[in-house]
């Protein structure tokens, strides 16, 4: 499933809220992300880095890349992120977080793609390892969020 990204970001702007969008990251930093973590990364968030990068919206975001530093382990990388969840809260090494929170953050799950290379969400809970799936896909997920941000 695609997401009129730009659609999503201006209905956001619309309502006066504000958005911090990285902007549009390379191909190879997205390959040497895919490198770095050993898999290759849902069409649906590919789409989102190669277009925006990363982003923050109020208080959330959702991590990607920025400064087309690929493997940069600070907030709002999708590296920095997956690694400090994995080293402090043992975050099983089949989730990668695409949104940061202090006690469940939401990731891609490698370990079940579908056929078109597309992964689920889950909702990752840091304290009790539970995880619940939210999402299909991401581009779902990621058009949830804001929506959910806007009403």
């Amino acid at each position: 499933m695609m997401v009129d990204y730009n659609e999503l970001l201006d209905r956001i702007r619309g309502s006066g809220r504000e958005i911090w969008v990285a902007g549009p990251q390379p191909a190879p930093a997205l390959a040497a992300l895919e490198q770095a973590l050993g898999v290759k990364l849902p069409p649906s968030y590919r789409d989102f880095v190669v277009r925006f990068g990363a982003l923050t919206m109020q208080d959330s975001a959702v991590s990607g890349i920025m400064d087309e530093d690929a493997v940069n382990e600070g907030f709002g990388w999708l590296y920095g992120d997956t690694l400090r969840c994995r080293q402090e809260f043992g975050l099983p090494e089949h989730l990668l977080v695409v949104q940061p929170d202090e006690g469940a953050p939401y990731c891609l799950d490698t370990r079940r793609p579908d056929a078109s290379g597309e992964m689920p969400v889950v909702c990752y809970e840091l304290h009790s390892g539970h995880e619940r799936k939210i999402a299909d896909d991401f581009a779902s997920w990621l058009e949830n969020w804001f929506f959910d941000g806007v009403q």
